[in-house]
């Protein structure tokens, strides 16, 4: 009996696996980045989620954030929720001036990521989220500001552009 519960609890898991939901998550190979001593060497970050709705995620280490320590990058790839929120919390490091901010991504990023990397950047009291493709831009594409990957092409989903 042991045996066969173990060969349904691993069906599941591998069906789970290949379909890339459990329990209503959506799993997909992607990554989560940021680097401030690139992008924003006068910011530091205080913490950070990017997160499904729920406690599986990406988040900064609370016993750290406890210490008060900083975050200056992170970068993590592989299979893993598809996040819906990204919350930011950084303080500018001329002024002491603590900022933070909640991204609703659910609507801004496109059904697939699979691949893509969510890039946040932070410039003085301004968060900006972007989109990073695999590969090499085709000529035509302008080079974006996240310098790392300046050769990609990047989509910024956060704030909105102006029209």
């Amino acid at each position: 009996m042991k045996r066969i519960s173990w060969i349904f609890l691993s069906l599941f898991i591998l069906t789970a696996c290949v379909t890339g939901r459990t329990t209503g998550r959506t799993w997909v190979n992607h990554s989560f980045e940021f680097n401030t001593n690139l992008d924003s060497p006068d910011i530091e970050v205080l913490d950070y989620n990017y997160w499904d709705g729920t406690y599986i995620g990406i988040h900064a280490d609370q016993e750290r954030i406890m210490l008060g320590q900083v975050f200056s990058a992170n970068s993590i790839t592989g299979v893993m929720p598809r996040g819906d929120t990204l919350y930011v919390k950084w303080r500018d490091k001329h002024s002491h001036h603590i900022y933070e901010d909640k991204v609703d991504l659910k609507n801004r990023m496109p059904r697939d990521i699979s691949d893509l990397t969510v890039y946040f950047m932070i410039k003085g009291p301004q968060l900006y989220v972007y989109l990073i493709y695999p590969g090499l831009k085709d000529v035509s594409v302008p080079e974006g500001p996240v310098r790392t990957y300046r050769h990609q092409k990047q989509v910024q989903i956060y704030p909105d552009l102006r029209k």
